[in-house]
């Protein structure tokens, strides 16, 4: 496993790289989430680039980018044996040569859940990502499920600016408590780590709740608050579109989304509903 600072260094290394190219952006503190999308890239790739870049950009509360874990020789030592062959780990000025943004039409995934939480959020992803796949040149892109709204995102920047790029989606990675695997999870305390695994009950309470489900749902949000998480949204939505659904359609492609606070912690996660054939 070779690392690298500079872009131009990866780029000639690439260069002489064998085809096809993984990549898996990360922004550090790994977990075995992580560590799964690498070796999903490992099986169909023969050079496997993993980036480790706290992205400024996507921080819409500066507070949270400075909380942000950083544990860069712990993660050099858990991509040792992942299947990792390449990793980069750049500073801003090796990412963005220019304060300019990539003109990407989100359409409504800008203005509704994550996009309308974090304002300019997603716009900082597109950024970073686009230069990411110009210095990388992929073939195969590794995003985990758990940013459902994210790798919608990404797969518009892909069918813009990058068409030959292919685009995996992950599953969500879980503790044996059902709690969605997150660097963020390093910030709650023992007891905040049990709260937070009703997150994802609520979500499959509700899921096998029946087609009406807005009451399931008003529900949850009190029983979560009585758990000390306060919840910024919690909805069903059709996809692609992200536009929210007040009734289960078993015939289209749904999913159930959360965010919400839980010691000062935003944690997120979300629940992909199977479509009956």
């Amino acid at each position: 496993m070779k690392v690298f600072h500079y872009r131009q260094t990866l780029e000639n290394h690439l260069q002489q790289a064998t085809k096809p190219i993984g990549f898996v952006p990360t922004m550090g503190a790994l977990h075995e989430g992580h560590v799964s999308l690498v070796a999903q890239a490992a099986a169909l790739s023969n050079e496997v680039v993993v980036s480790i870049f706290v992205n400024p950009r996507q921080f819409n509360n500066v507070d949270d980018l400075f909380k942000y874990p950083r544990q860069l020789v712990q993660d050099l030592k858990i991509l040792e044996n992942s299947g990792a062959t390449s990793v980069f780990i750049p500073n801003s000025d090796q990412i963005y040569a220019s304060e300019a943004q990539i003109q990407l039409d989100l359409g409504n995934l800008n203005g509704v859940f994550e996009g309308e939480f974090r304002p300019g959020h997603f716009q900082g992803v597109a950024d970073v990502v686009h230069s990411f796949f110009s210095i990388v040149k992929p073939n195969h892109v590794f995003f985990g499920l758990k940013d459902l709204q994210q790798c919608m995102v990404i797969e518009k920047l892909i069918a813009t600016h990058f068409p030959s790029i292919i685009q995996h989606n992950c599953p969500t990675l879980r503790e044996t408590s059902g709690l969605a695997k997150s660097s963020r999870n390093q910030r709650l305390s023992k007891e905040g780590l049990v709260q937070a695994a009703t997150i994802y009950r609520e979500l499959t309470r509700i899921a096998n709740s029946g087609p009406e489900i807005g009451l399931e749902i008003q529900d949850s949000m009190r029983l979560l608050l009585g758990e000390g998480i306060e919840t910024e949204y919690l909805a069903l939505l059709n996809l692609p579109s992200f536009e929210q659904s007040t009734q289960r359609n078993p015939h289209a492609r749904q999913a159930l989304v959360f965010a919400g606070y839980l010691e000062g912690v935003r944690l997120i996660d979300n629940l992909l509903l199977p479509v009956a054939e």
